[in-house]
């Protein structure tokens, strides 16, 4: 069982903006990276390219195999790594030394980065762009329902709100404040 250890504030320095905007970039291209690449080897297979990420295109039920695999490959990139090897870090945020806890600096659990990373950014959110417009696909074609371009633009205006609550002093998206949780920037050795 992991200790939920706390951050002695000698570890900890303030939180850069810029610093953890450059982090999303990264997480952002990586995670989208893994989402897309069991899209991508079902596209190889029933169109011959890898750019087919369309999974609505894709023949039944294969669109939904692809994209159900797309989103667990999400997970495991946000939600797996961060708890089962780097602690509370995203391969973005162990670069740039920065770290996810939660609101009394003790360490994440996996649910707290379902319910952020997951819930929040993703579903919530839509600021994972690939993982969300992939969930999205999946729920319209499971439900048959067309959700894809409202929950798009639904995303849309809740990131952009979260974006202003970053802005706030205590720079807590809303993804933050739904699973308790901050960004630490760690200290450098």
């Amino acid at each position: 069982m992991k200790k939920n250890k706390k951050h002695a504030d000698s570890q900890v320095e303030e939180v850069s903006l810029s610093r953890r905007f450059f982090a999303y970039l990264i997480d952002w291209y990586l995670g989208g990276l893994m989402t897309a690449l069991p899209i991508a080897m079902f596209s190889m297979k029933q169109f011959d390219t890898v750019q087919n990420q369309n999974i609505m295109t894709f023949a039944p039920p294969t669109g939904v195999i692809a994209g159900v695999l797309g989103v667990l490959f999400a997970l495991v990139y946000y939600v797996v790594i961060p708890t089962a090897c780097w602690n509370g870090q995203t391969v973005g945020k162990r670069m740039l030394r920065l770290k996810i806890v939660q609101q009394d600096d003790s360490d994440v659990s996996f649910g707290t980065m379902v319910l952020r990373q997951f819930i929040g950014i993703i579903v919530i959110e839509g600021g994972l762009v690939t993982a969300s417009a992939v969930w999205h696909q999946v729920a319209e074609l499971l439900t048959g329902v067309s959700l894809v371009q409202p929950l798009m633009y639904a995303g849309l205006v809740v990131s952009v709100i979260s974006a202003i609550f970053v802005l706030n002093q205590q720079h807590l998206a809303i993804h933050d404040r739904l699973a308790s949780t901050k960004v630490i920037q760690l200290a450098a050795k």
